[in-house]
């Protein structure tokens, strides 16, 4: 059975333009999420998912050359596309997660489905405070959003899901070892790619993935690497951003 983790991706960002195309040590960061994402042992295929716009086409090169699938198709209707591609490969559930994730833990992701398959509900989202972890979907609960919703952009999609009075979304609770209140690992500022970059140096050697805790525990050892994107500031911000977003 395919067991697919669907990367959701695009190019369009204004606060930190093209940033997944950003490079740490050599290589963009999309690129060291597909290589996070492949020590995963419960994952067997990755699939970029993104748009049909021009500007995207980048994304389906380096698809190629990491030798991973893609799929192209809506701009702002992310359900949709995700649907689309989930039927294309002949998906029953999917693991997802944003391409501005790039220091995605396997192991978590290995977690995250090993929980999903012990009650296959129709949505598997991280607990609050969680990091590195990932969603887990079930194709068929997303095809009957698609059906019902009106709107058409979804870029933030979780609400949806909740809407849906008879579906089960199950909260993933994850090892304490893997939560911090105020670790900030997305990236969407220039703050967060000169993070992910220290984070890179300190942690990242040659065939050694670094796991969520390593990052944590690397922050408490030296509080000065959180300060460089999640400060009191930094973090009302994204807070603002991320409230804006959900109404």
């Amino acid at each position: 059975m395919q067991t697919a983790f669907l990367i959701t991706a695009r190019l369009k960002s204004k606060r930190l333009p093209k940033k997944i195309l950003l490079e740490v040590q050599g290589k963009p960061l999309i690129v060291h999420m597909i290589n996070r994402i492949k020590y995963a042992k419960r994952i067997n295929k990755i699939i970029i998912c993104t748009s049909t716009n021009e500007q995207d086409n980048p994304l389906e090169k380096i698809a190629k050359q990491e030798k991973i699938d893609f799929y192209r198709g809506s701009e702002n209707d992310v359900l949709q596309r995700l649907l689309d591609a989930a039927k294309k490969f002949d998906l029953n559930f999917f693991a997802n997660v944003t391409a501005d994730i790039p220091m995605i833990d396997p192991f978590l992701i290995d977690q995250s489905l090993t929980e999903y398959e012990k009650m296959y509900p129709d949505l598997l989202v991280p607990e609050t405070n969680s990091f590195g972890a990932c969603m887990v979907i079930k194709v068929s609960s997303l095809e009957k959003v698609c059906k019902i919703k009106k709107e058409i952009n979804t870029e933030t999609w979780l609400k949806f899901f909740k809407s849906q009075k008879d579906f089960y979304i199950h909260s993933f609770k994850v090892p304490n070892e893997n939560k911090h209140k105020f670790l900030k690992t997305s990236l969407d500022y220039p703050e967060d790619y000169t993070f992910i970059k220290r984070i890179f140096d300190e942690l990242h050697k040659f065939e050694y993935i670094f796991r969520n805790k390593d990052i944590i525990d690397l922050v408490k050892k030296d509080p000065n690497i959180l300060k460089i994107n999640s400060d009191k500031q930094h973090l009302q911000r994204w807070y603002n951003h991320i409230a804006k977003l959900s109404n």
